[in-house]
């Protein structure tokens, strides 16, 4: 047994050593000490947010966090050794940590002008809404629930009971407990899914139970709550799509005057074999070199990893 959570804690080193080192105020909860280096909690629960899903399950019992706060104190003692090594005085070092400063740099301060771009209006979004109808335009749709069970049987069971008055959502919970797959699609528009489950959904009136239907996926238990006809989407059900986008541009204009304004303030010169070549054409003024224009806000440049 310890021999495997030695194991597991090893394993998750590679992830740690993606999301940085210790940090923290002396005031904060100290958890552990590495040759004195806090490990606090603080650092912990940032750690653990940068996990991937997959591995995040760990965390929900008190073995999995003391495994996880073991896989700290490894990190920690090898980056120690490397610093005591010299390792980061290496010439091929130096140069990558100098990549990841200047791509962390760049990060921080693209979020901060996105951060700080102007709000949306209520005024502005629906003006953008009834200027661009065509784009929020949507063929029929169906507002859909589904439980895809693997065997036909558990799926015709389902179905005799939800005819005979048990709730949807009760057979997705108890489908969801014994493996199966259940799951609120939302609106699904002809010519999105399987023949099969086009042809089912479609065919049936709304707020009724059908199935089971056969696709190459499995036998599906389908509710169909809401049916709509071909036209125009309602502005409050693209209200959220809207806001992403007149944001997006926010931002991308703000990343541009700011662009634009630390090229008027500088003085760049080309020199080399660049040397009095006049500026690009397709350069758009005040916006800056292409690779550094076409970087959306909150990302880094492209050749700029994070």
């Amino acid at each position: 047994m310890r021999m495997r959570t030695r194991l597991l804690a090893v394993s998750l080193v590679p992830f740690l050593f993606a999301c940085g080192g210790p940090g923290g105020s002396p005031r904060e909860k100290v958890l552990a000490e590495v040759n004195g280096a806090q490990i606090t909690e603080a650092d912990f629960e940032r750690e653990a947010e940068t996990l991937p899903p997959y591995m995040r399950p760990i965390l929900e019992t008190s073995n999995g966090k003391r495994q996880f706060l073991e896989s700290l104190i490894t990190r920690d003692l090898l980056l120690q050794e490397a610093l005591r090594r010299g390792v980061d005085r290496r010439p091929e070092v130096r140069g990558r940590l100098g990549q990841a400063r200047r791509s962390i740099l760049l990060e921080a301060l693209l979020r901060e002008v996105a951060e700080k771009a102007p709000g949306l209006s209520e005024e502005a979004m629906r003006k953008h809404y009834e200027e661009n109808r065509e784009n929020y335009e949507a063929g029929e749709r169906a507002r859909i629930r589904q439980i895809l069970f693997r065997d036909r049987a558990l799926a015709e069971d389902a179905a005799r009971k939800a005819k005979a008055g048990e709730s949807f959502e009760q057979l997705m919970r108890a489908a969801e407990a014994a493996g199966e797959k259940a799951s609120d699609l939302g609106f699904v528009e002809r010519g999105e899914t399987d023949k099969e489950f086009e042809a089912a959904a479609f065919a049936a009136p709304a707020n009724s139970v059908i199935g089971p239907v056969r696709t190459v996926y499995g036998f599906h238990l389908l509710q169909v709550l809401q049916k709509e006809p071909a036209g125009l989407k309602p502005f409050e059900e693209v209200r959220e799509e809207i806001a992403g986008e007149l944001r997006e541009s926010a931002q991308r204009e703000a990343f541009e005057r700011l662009v634009g304004g630390l090229r008027k303030s500088s003085r760049v010169t080309l020199l080399g074999p660049f040397a009095g070549m006049p500026p690009l054409q397709d350069e758009s003024p005040g916006t800056g070199a292409p690779a550094a224009r076409d970087a959306k806000p909150g990302q880094s440049p492209p050749g700029k990893g994070r």
